[in-house]
C-alpha cells in the first residue's frame, strides 16, 4: 500500500502554529444552511435507521435526473449506487470489475488512493502519463502502447487533481472508442465536475457507452459536504447489482441522514455551486498573475481548485523540499511524488485557503523556490 505524503504532511502541519494551509483539498465554506437544515429534520423524522444498499430510492431517482439532464440521455435509477464519498464508488467501481493479476491504467500525475485501490484488488496499477507540455492531457499513442490483453480498466480523472485539466470533448472520445475497441471498463471520477473555469466538462458517461463506463461524483466538492461522505456511482447497467453487493461487506450503506441531506443539495439548485465555482476561479486568477512571470506554474489549470507549482530548479525532491517549506516558512503543500514518479519535480497548492492566506502562502513558496 503507498504511503500518501498528503497526510504526512498534514500531520507536520497539525504540530506547527499559525500555519498556511496550501495542502487541504476541501472548500473553505460551511456546507449551506439549507442542506444543514434538511439533514436536521430527517433526523427528527425519524431517518435514522441503515438504507438500502444501492441508497435512497429518491436519492438515486435525483441523482439519475441530475446525469440524465447533464448528459441528454435518459439514465435508469437502477444504474446508480449511492456510495459512502466518491471514493467509495471508485472502490466499488474497480473492484467490480478487476480480478488479481488484472492490469488497470492509471494517471500519473494521479490521486494516490487510485494506486491503492488496485492494490487491494490484487490487480497491477499501470501509469500513463501526463506531461505539462501536453496541457497535462492523455497521450492516446501511450494508451494504446500501455493497453495489453491483461488491461481490464481505464482510470480517468476530470477535472484533474492534482493537475487542474479539463479534458476537452475529443480526447474523451478518443479514450471512450479506445476502450470500446478494446474491450476496456472505464471508470471516470468526476468528483469535480462543477469546478470548471475554462472550456466544458464532457463526462464519460455522456458518451454513448453506457455498458462499460462507471461514472464516479459526489456532493463533498460541490457542495462543501467532505465530512458527510456523500459518494454516487453510475454504473453500467449489468454491473449495478455487483456495485451494490460490495457496499454490504464494506459500508452496508452511505448515512441515511447524509443521504437526507443530498437530496436537499440537488433539490436546493446550483446557486451556491456557482458561488464556490466563481470563488475558485477567482483564486486561481490570483495563482496565475502571482506566478505568471516567474515560470514555475507547470499549467494554467482549466477545473478543480489545484495547481501544480515546478520546483525543480532547486534540485530537491519535492517531499524534502515541503518539509523544508513548511520548517522555514509555515507554508504547507503537497509533495508532487505522492501523486506517481513522474511528478516529483512539483510540488500541488490548493486554493482553498483564504484569499490573503493564499496570496501570502504562494508568494513564500516562489521566494522559497528562487532562493533555494
Amino acid at each position: 500500500m503507498p504511503r500518501s505524503a498528503i497526510r504526512e504532511i498534514m500531520s507536520l502541519a497539525a504540530k506547527k502554529q499559525h500555519v498556511i494551509h496550501l495542502e487541504v483539498g476541501e472548500p473553505d465554506a460551511p456546507t449551506p444552511p439549507h442542506i444543514i437544515e434538511s439533514a436536521a429534520r430527517a433526523a427528527r423524522e425519524g431517518w435514522t435507521g441503515y438504507a438500502p444498499n444501492a441508497g435512497l430510492p429518491a436519492l438515486r431517482q435525483a441523482v439519475a435526473r441530475r446525469v440524465s439532464g447533464r448528459w441528454a440521455t435518459q439514465v435508469a435509477e437502477s444504474r446508480v449506487v449511492i456510495t459512502t464519498g466518491a471514493i467509495g464508488g471508485l472502490y466499488s467501481a474497480l473492484m467490480a470489475v478487476l480480478d488479481p493479476a488484472d492490469e488497470v491504467l492509471i494517471p500519473d500525475p494521479g490521486w494516490p488512493n487510485y494506486e491503492a485501490i488496485a492494490h487491494l484488488a490484487g490487480a497491477r496499477p499501470v501509469r500513463y502519463g501526463l506531461a505539462a507540455a501536453r496541457g497535462f492531457l492523455p497521450d492516446m499513442a501511450e494508451i494504446r502502447r500501455l493497453t495489453t490483453p491483461r488491461t481490464k480498466a481505464l482510470l480517468l480523472n476530470t477535472p484533474a487533481n492534482p493537475t487542474g485539466a479539463v479534458f476537452p470533448g475529443e480526447v474523451m472520445r478518443a479514450l471512450i472508442e479506445h476502450a470500446r475497441a478494446t474491450g476496456l471498463y472505464v471508470v471516470s471520477d468526476e468528483v469535480y465536475e462543477d469546478m470548471v473555469f475554462e472550456g466544458a466538462h464532457v463526462s464519460a458517461g455522456s458518451l454513448d457507452a453506457a455498458d462499460r463506463v462507471f461514472v464516479v461524483s459526489g456532493a463533498s466538492k460541490s457542495f462543501a459536504m467532505t465530512g458527510w461522505r456523500l459518494g454516487w456511482l453510475v454504473c453500467p447497467e449489468p454491473l449495478a447489482a455487483v456495485a451494490t453487493a460490495l457496499q454490504e461487506p464494506v459500508t452496508s450503506c452511505a448515512s441515511t441522514i447524509t443521504q437526507k441531506a443530498g437530496e436537499a443539495a440537488l433539490a436546493g439548485g446550483d446557486e451556491c455551486v456557482r458561488a464556490f465555482c466563481a470563488r475558485f476561479r477567482r483564486r486561481r486568477d490570483m495563482v496565475v498573475e502571482l506566478l505568471g512571470a516567474s515560470g514555475l506554474l507547470a499549467c494554467v489549470p482549466a477545473g478543480a481548485f489545484y495547481a501544480l507549482v515546478d520546483i525543480a530548479r532547486t534540485g530537491l525532491d519535492s517531499l524534502t523540499f515541503c518539509k523544508r517549506l513548511l520548517e522555514e516558512t509555515s507554508v504547507a503543500a503537497v509533495p508532487g511524488i505522492t501523486f506517481g514518479p513522474a511528478s516529483d519535480r512539483y510540488v500541488r497548492i490548493a486554493f482553498t485557503a483564504s484569499d490573503e492566506d493564499l496570496r501570502t502562502g504562494v508568494t513564500r513558496l516562489m521566494q522559497y523556490v528562487q532562493r533555494t
